[in-house]
C-alpha cells in the first residue's frame, strides 16, 4: 500500500514532557501548540496535577475549552453539576459556564486542555515558573493569586466568587 504524504514543514511532534513548560500553582503545564502555530484556531497544553491541585471556579469568555483526561481521578464542576472522571473521559465545557477540577486522586494525573480559539495559553506563560518535570519548585509564587486576578480581564476570564 502506498500513501502519499505531503511534506509538511509545520507539523510538530513533542514527546511527553516536551513543549514550552512552567510550573503554575503547584502542577506543570507544558504548552504542546499554541494559536501562533494555529492561525488563531486553538492551543493544546497538558497539564500533570497534583493530587488537591485544581484551579478556582472561572468563566472563560472567549474560549471554549475541552479536557480529555489522560490519567487520573478527577472531580469536575460544570455550572451548578459535579462529575468524576477519570481515565480516557472527556469534556466539553463551552465559553460562559462557570467551571473548575480538582485532582482527586493519590497520584499526580494528566489531562490535555484544548482551548479554542488559541490565545488563553499566553496568560499560563505569564503566570507560570518556567522549568521542567523534574525540577518542581519549592515554593509557589505568594503573589501568584494577585497577578492571576489582574492578568485575568485581558484574557476574558472571569474568576468567581
Amino acid at each position: 500500500m502506498s500513501e502519499n504524504v505531503l511534506d509538511n514543514t509545520d507539523s510538530t511532534v513533542l514527546e511527553t514532557g516536551q513543549g514550552q513548560s512552567f510550573w503554575l500553582m503547584g502542577d506543570f503545564y507544558a504548552i504542546k501548540t499554541t494559536a501562533e502555530h494555529t492561525g488563531g484556531a486553538y492551543s493544546v497544553t497538558e497539564i500533570e496535577s497534583f493530587p488537591g491541585n485544581g484551579p478556582p471556579p472561572h468563566i472563560h469568555h472567549k474560549e471554549d475549552e475541552c479536557f480529555y483526561v489522560v490519567e487520573g481521578a478527577f472531580s469536575v464542576i460544570l455550572g451548578s453539576r459535579a462529575f468524576d472522571v477519570a481515565d480516557g473521559d472527556f469534556i466539553r465545557i463551552p465559553k460562559g459556564t462557570p467551571h473548575a477540577y480538582k485532582n482527586v486522586g493519590a497520584i499526580p494525573g494528566k489531562i490535555l486542555v484544548i482551548l479554542s480559539p488559541g490565545g488563553f495559553e499566553r496568560m499560563w506563560a505569564e503566570l507560570g515558573q518556567p522549568g521542567s518535570l523534574q525540577q518542581r519548585p519549592r515554593d509557589e509564587d505568594p503573589s501568584i493569586l494577585n497577578r492571576l486576578l489582574a492578568l485575568a480581564p485581558g484574557y476574558g476570564l472571569e474568576i468567581c466568587s
